[in-house]
């Protein structure tokens, strides 16, 4: 794991090569089909040279959660029968394969949508639209406990724990307390960071790598195809951007600035929730700054006893 741009895909790589492991992508845009290269997904060399999971999952008008993704990462490891290797800087894509679900999940999980709850969506997102922040703002008022865990910019976790404390008719935090998730993986985590300056620079040039390698055509053909933002995958960072330009909301050169400003933040919120709120949860953790300090001897080792 590690903040995006920090070269942990490499290292992911050449881990799985040398320990012959699949690699779990986790990462909650490679999951969306189409959405290639502004999510940076494997290239087809790098899927020959290791076996990759978990992307490509589902199309970019349908739901998926990190529930979802959880059930996935179990349902894949029940049938490899065999230890495994996840890449990405998706922090709490992670955390549900990492953890059980607790109670409070209940009526969360998307196959169990309704009329009922796809019109309390509808509504808070309209709201969204005229006054933005509005959802986190309620959450605060409801469950200020849950509200202090999600972004105020992450519409889509602060309606997800609106709808549940309003399906437990209590404050959400509440539940899981009474019935909170336990760890159910043994997990090594990497975490890798070169630090701010070395990953704000390495942001800066993977974003001009990927409009030279046409991200923008990209997008234009994912709109061509009905997909817009009105789907979640298409308000990804980079994506977002790019549809309020070829919208022509925002020049490119605005679009470009902002892509790189925000991912320059989430980058320092990946570091914030991997060393804060996961790395509690982890069986271990090792921190290093460059792919020469894999420490592989405890790697094997600790492979070895999970196999």
């Amino acid at each position: 794991m590690g903040p995006t741009a920090s070269g942990k895909s490499r290292v992911g790589l050449e881990l799985a090569a040398r320990l012959e492991l699949p690699i779990f992508c986790c990462d909650s845009v490679q999951v969306y089909r189409g959405l290639d290269i502004g999510s940076a997904k494997p290239t087809a060399e790098e899927r020959v040279r290791a076996p990759h999971h978990l992307l490509d999952l589902v199309d970019p008008d349908e739901d998926f959660s990190a529930g979802d993704y959880g059930r996935r990462a179990h349902a894949l490891l029940r049938e490899l029968a065999a230890p495994a290797l996840f890449v990405g800087g998706t922090g709490f894509y992670l955390r549900a394969a990492l953890m059980s679900q607790s109670g409070a999940q209940a009526g969360a999980d998307p196959r169990l949508r309704d009329p009922e709850r796809a019109a309390f969506t509808d509504t808070w997102e309209q709201r969204e639209r005229t006054a933005p922040g509005a959802a986190h703002a309620e959450l605060t008022r409801l469950d200020p406990e849950t509200a202090r865990g999600v972004h105020p910019r992450n519409v889509v976790r602060a309606v997800r724990a609106l709808w549940l404390c309003r399906v437990h008719g209590r404050p959400v935090s509440e539940v899981r307390r009474e019935d909170p998730p336990r760890r159910q993986l043994s997990l090594l985590m990497i975490v890798l960071d070169p630090g701010v300056a070395t990953v704000d620079a390495a942001i800066e040039r993977r974003c001009d790598a990927m409009l030279a390698a046409g991200w923008i055509a990209e997008v234009e053909k994912l709109l061509a195809a009905g997909y817009d933002a009105r789907h979640k995958a298409m308000r990804s960072l980079g994506y977002r951007q790019l549809v309020e330009h070829l919208a022509g909301r925002l020049s490119l050169e605005e679009a470009v600035a902002a892509i790189k400003a925000e991912t320059r933040r989430y980058a320092r919120r990946q570091r914030t929730y991997l060393r804060h709120q996961l790395e509690a949860e982890t069986t271990m953790t090792i921190h290093i700054e460059s792919a020469r300090a894999v420490p592989w001897g405890q790697v094997a080792e600790f492979v070895g006893g999970a196999a």
